[in-house]
């Protein structure tokens, strides 16, 4: 009798072993085709707002220092996983959306008016090369500091545009439906980084700025819905009347 209670509970453990295993594995499963689906998904990450640029020719209403500050943030992300050894599925879509990034920084330089002086457009190339540069010839040991130099980042790409929103009344060109993917972006990644990689602080605290962030640009593009509607139709209106003039 003693003996089958023993087998039984034998058999017990084991069966909560393999159903405590089959979780973990699952969850690293959904981990990681969140993570590829991402890296998908930032194809089209800015196509929004690139097409807005596109279509209006303008910029109005965008944060040079917004976009300039965004810019390092997927450069150091990019940098900081690569020099640890983390998988692709964890960070490859940084590398997609700093090609991006740097695509909208090309056309403020081109569209924004008044003209953005070369001397900026030159101290911020500069600024970015040598960043770059020296994140990577950090020695290991100071490599999980990197991320930190994010934080600041973060909190330049969005407040800058916080408070234009907030001063002009309106979102201008900003894209709402590409801070929303950020914003969805930023949620995910926060599950993938504890399944994948662990309790990174770094990683974790970046996220939940930038998810913090991007949630209050699409509570202010809800917001300021009319008033940009309102100036969308004044500039089209403008575009129309000077192809008229022409």
């Amino acid at each position: 009798m003693s003996s089958t209670a023993t087998i039984s509970s034998h058999v017990q453990q084991q069966v909560a072993l393999l159903a405590s295993a089959s979780e973990v594995q699952l969850q690293v499963m959904v981990s990681k085709f969140l993570g590829y689906g991402i890296l998908v998904g930032s194809l089209f990450l800015q196509v929004p707002q690139l097409l807005r640029i596109l279509l209006s020719r303008s910029v109005v209403g965008l944060s040079a220092t917004a976009r300039y500050s965004e810019v390092p943030i997927n450069s150091s992300s990019v940098i900081y996983h690569f020099l640890l050894g983390y998988p692709l599925a964890c960070y490859g879509e940084n590398i997609v959306v700093l090609i991006q990034n740097l695509i909208v920084v090309a056309l403020i330089w081109a569209w924004r008016t008044p003209r953005v002086p070369v001397r900026e457009m030159l101290f911020c190339t500069l600024s970015f090369v040598v960043l770059c540069a020296a994140q990577l010839s950090l020695p290991k040991e100071l490599l999980p500091w990197l991320i930190y130099v994010n934080i600041p980042f973060i909190f330049g790409s969005t407040v800058p545009q916080i408070l234009a929103n907030a001063r002009q009344g309106h979102t201008g060109q900003l894209s709402i439906l590409t801070c929303f993917l950020k914003l969805v972006g930023c949620c995910v990644r926060i599950f993938t980084t504890i399944t994948q990689i662990g309790l990174d602080p770094g990683l974790l605290l970046g996220y939940f700025a930038g998810a913090s962030m991007n949630l209050t640009l699409v509570l202010q593009g809800f917001y300021y819905r009319d008033a940009t509607a309102q100036l969308n139709e004044e500039e089209r209106r403008k575009r129309d009347a000077d192809k008229k003039s022409i």
